[in-house]
C-alpha cells in the first residue's frame, strides 16, 4: 500500500489485503472516507511503540501526515531523508524496517476485545496563566479503533518543593463531548484519574471531540511546567500557555519527548521559547510516543536556573 500515493490511493479499498481489511474492521460496501480513517487509526495504534523515527518513516511511508501526503513515495522518502538529516537510501532503510515492526505487530494482532480501542488523531492544550487561578483547557480528537463508549483519562498535579499541604485538589468539567462517570483520586490529591462517557458508541474509524477544563483552587501553588504524556496512540499535540501581562517568566523551554522523571530536573533546555507581545508561547509536536511527556516549562525571574 505505501507504493504510489499510499493511504491517498482511491478506492483505496483495492490497495488492500484481506488480513489488513479484516484487522481494520473494514467491510466492502464502507466509503472510501471511512475506509481511509479506519487503515489510518490502525496503522497509528500498530506503530504506537515504535521508536520516534521509524514511527514518522511509517507515517510518511504510507501518507498519512496530511501535511506530506505526497502522491509519490520517492517524494515521501526524500522528506523523510531531510527530517532525519541522512541520505534518501538510509530513510529507505528506515521506512523497510519500520514496515518490517508493523508486519510483526499486525500479525501478533488478532481481532479481539483487547489491545488499544481509541487513539488520539489530536491533543490540543491551553493553560491560563493570567487569570486569578490557573485554568487548562484540553480538546481532545478520539479515533476508534474498536466500538468504544468511554475513555479514561489522567492527570497529575505534582507538588512544588516545600508544598506539605495535606492535600491538593483541582476542578475539573467536560465543557462538551462527554460526561464524567467517575474521578477516582491517589496520592494526596496528586494523580486524578477519569472516567468519560461518551455520548455515543463510536464506530471503529470514527471521530469525536471533547474538551475537559481544570480549575486550580486560588492560593495552590503548581509546578513550573506542563506536560502531555499519552497513555494512548495520540498523532499530534500543541502546547499553548498565556502568561499574565507584564509578569511573564524568565526562561520558557520546550520539553519534546523527554522522560516523565526528568521534567522536574528543572535544568533548561536548549529549546528556548519566547511569549509574545500578549504573553503568549505556543509549541507543537508530532508522532507522540507513549510514556514521554510533551510540553513546555518556565523559570520565574529570580528562580534557580
Amino acid at each position: 500500500m505505501r507504493r504510489g500515493p499510499g493511504l491517498q490511493s482511491s478506492p483505496l479499498l483495492r490497495r488492500l489485503g484481506p488480513r489488513l481489511a479484516d484487522l481494520c474492521g473494514i467491510s466492502p460496501a464502507e466509503p472510501d472516507p471511512v475506509v481511509r480513517a479506519k487503515v489510518r487509526a490502525t496503522l497509528l495504534a500498530l506503530s504506537a511503540d515504535m521508536p520516534t523515527d521509524l514511527r514518522r518513516a511509517l507515517v510518511l511511508a504510507y501518507a498519512l501526515d496530511p501535511e506530506h501526503s505526497y502522491l509519490r513515495l520517492d517524494r515521501r522518502t526524500d522528506q523523510l531523508a531531510r527530517e532525519l538529516s541522512c541520505q534518501q537510501r538510509t530513510a529507505r532503510r528506515r521506512i523497510d524496517e519500520a514496515v518490517s515492526r508493523l508486519v510483526r505487530a499486525a500479525v501478533a494482532d488478532t481481532p479481539s476485545d483487547t489491545g488499544p480501542s481509541w487513539h488520539l488523531h489530536g491533543m490540543h492544550a491551553l493553560l491560563r496563566l493570567d487569570t486569578p487561578s490557573p485554568e487548562l483547557y484540553e480538546t481532545r480528537d478520539v479515533v476508534a479503533i474498536r466500538p468504544v463508549g468511554e475513555i479514561t483519562v489522567q492527570f497529575s498535579l505534582p507538588r512544588r518543593p516545600g508544598d506539605d499541604r495535606p492535600e491538593h485538589d483541582v476542578a475539573v468539567d467536560v465543557l462538551y463531548g462527554a460526561r464524567i462517570r467517575e474521578v477516582t483520586r491517589h496520592n494526596e490529591g496528586q494523580f486524578f484519574r477519569l472516567v468519560l462517557t461518551l455520548p455515543r458508541i463510536l464506530a471503529p474509524g470514527e471521530r469525536h471531540e471533547l474538551c475537559l477544563h481544570y480549575r486550580i483552587p486560588a492560593g495552590q501553588p503548581i509546578r513550573e511546567h506542563y506536560v502531555f504524556q499519552p497513555l494512548a496512540p495520540c498523532a499530534r499535540c500543541t502546547v499553548r500557555l498565556r502568561f499574565p501581562p507584564g509578569g511573564g517568566p524568565a526562561l520558557v523551554w520546550r520539553l519534546d519527548g523527554v522522560p516523565p522523571r526528568s521534567v522536574d530536573d528543572r535544568a533548561p533546555g536548549g529549546d528556548r521559547l519566547s511569549p509574545d507581545s500578549i504573553g503568549e508561547v505556543s509549541s507543537a509536536f508530532v508522532g507522540l510516543q507513549q510514556g514521554y511527556a510533551y510540553g513546555v516549562a518556565w523559570a520565574a525571574a529570580g528562580a534557580d536556573s
